[in-house]
């Protein structure tokens, strides 16, 4: 290698800092930290890990929803690898796999392009891409996995690919939604966009209006331009709640009318509108400031007091929600006030539709185009408690299966829930029997295995 191995007693073996979520703090430590520099560090640690039989976990981001940025074998962390180039006579970007969203849109911004991707600065973007990709310029744009043009890959053979889709196209296929499974990858080509202005419109109502603005949100989203992204959140606390929606529009022609069916059929409120640039914007919603470096973004939400424990789970919306749906959900999000405290519950809902029902479900390992929807439950409590799992993984469960009659068992691969027995088919669905052969065909003895890999 020509990055560094830290092993216990190293200086630079510093595994508290390999997983985002404090929940996993106690984890058992790696027996070794690869930091590696570059492609060819990647296929040493490959060839390593295939030669000795040493369980390997890749890190990009660290933000695993079931800790498995880390292990107890070999950690090969990515961080190092965050070069981005930007081919303006192709209209592409090839980012490395460390890279993560924050400093990608900012890079991307400052030669005037952009991709589509999620809103948390700290997260990997190979990470987000390999399990489909959700975030503010989804239905204008697609999933973070349609925008790739090609990715560079270590197979469990120790060879640097590159798949796309003419060469390893059935590898190429899986990458797209399959998550981490099939290799480690060091490179993503993207096709990119100019990068536009947003407009912002944000609003809000008493936790108690869901049963309102929830079907209002549904139906109208479904009608939605597709230059309109939106999120309705369900926020719970001790304190009762709100109920947030959040739109993104990016179109040519002014937003005014649609926003104003949205206002017409929910309860009276005051939107909030402001209108950004590309990267402000990604900032703001990111929570960081549209004056802040990317760096210094970054930095502050991996500063330990801005890292709370969190649980989470997962659903994919495929039909409106009856009157009854909403207010179970509703009793269920107030269960929050039960909890240790302080604690925050959430239903937050995020549009397909769009660019993302424009391929079929098989278009790509993705399978959950022609659903409405996705939605992220979770619970965020405080530090000092970061352990004690047990209540919280419960409340959010719950959450989880109170929906479960209307809207199944489909569940979104980027979300993990270490607590699904049958994960295979809640995040992959009829695309995993392909992905099971893929799997047997570029890594046949299981390498790249996680509690959530695609089972051979």
């Amino acid at each position: 290698m020509s990055g560094k191995l830290a092993r216990p007693g190293d200086r630079d073996y510093k595994p508290d800092q390999l997983l985002y979520n404090p929940r996993f703090r106690d984890q058992r430590p790696p027996q070794a930290i690869a930091y590696c520099k570059n492609s060819h560090d990647v296929v040493a640690c490959v060839n390593f890990a295939a030669d000795t039989h040493t369980p390997i976990r890749i890190r990009n981001g660290g933000h695993s929803y079931g800790g498995w940025s880390s292990g107890t074998g070999l950690v090969v962390d990515l961080a190092g690898m965050h070069k981005i180039k930007v081919d303006h006579k192709d209209m592409t970007a090839t980012i490395e796999s460390g890279a993560v969203l924050a400093e990608a849109y900012a890079h991307l911004a400052g030669k005037g392009v952009s991709i589509g991707g999620g809103s948390c600065p700290t997260v990997g973007v190979t990470g987000l891409t390999l399990g489909g990709g959700v975030g503010l310029l989804t239905r204008a744009y697609g999933l973070t996995c349609d925008q790739l043009q090609s990715v560079e890959v270590v197979t469990a053979d120790g060879r640097l690919r590159t798949a796309d889709a003419h060469t390893h196209s059935d590898l190429f296929w899986a990458l797209r939604g399959g998550g981490g499974s099939f290799g480690a990858v060091t490179k993503l080509t993207f096709r990119v966009r100019p990068a536009p202005m947003m407009d912002t419109f944000s609003m809000h109502w008493p936790l108690s209006s869901a049963t309102e603005v929830l079907p209002a949100w549904q139906h109208w989203i479904d009608h939605a331009p597709r230059e309109m992204m939106s999120s309705c959140k369900l926020l719970a606390n001790s304190g009762g709640g709100t109920v947030e929606v959040l739109n993104w529009w990016i179109g040519s022609r002014s937003p005014d009318r649609s926003i104003a069916a949205l206002r017409k059929a929910t309860p009276a409120t005051s939107p909030v509108h402001t209108r950004a640039s590309y990267l402000a914007t990604m900032l703001t919603a990111a929570g960081c400031s549209p004056s802040q470096s990317a760096g210094s973004c970054v930095a502050k939400g991996w500063a330990p007091e801005n890292r709370d424990p969190t649980s989470a789970t997962s659903a994919i919306v495929v039909a409106n929600l009856p009157h009854r749906a909403i207010s179970e959900l509703l009793d269920a999000l107030g269960a929050v006030s039960r909890l240790p405290g302080p604690v925050g519950g959430a239903a937050s809902f995020d549009a397909f539709g769009g660019a993302v029902a424009d391929m079929d479900p098989d278009a790509t390992a993705f399978r959950w185009r022609r659903g409405q929807a996705d939605i992220q439950y979770s619970a965020t409590w405080s530090s000092a408690r970061a352990t004690e799992t047990t209540p919280y993984d419960r409340y959010v469960h719950r959450l989880r299966e109170t929906l479960r009659p209307w809207l199944g068992t489909a569940a979104y691969a980027n979300y993990a829930d270490p607590s699904l027995h049958e994960y295979a088919t809640a995040y992959w669905g009829p695309n995993l029997n392909r992905l099971r052969r893929i799997k047997r065909t570029y890594d046949p003895h299981n390498l790249f295995s996680f509690p959530q890999s695609v089972p051979l």
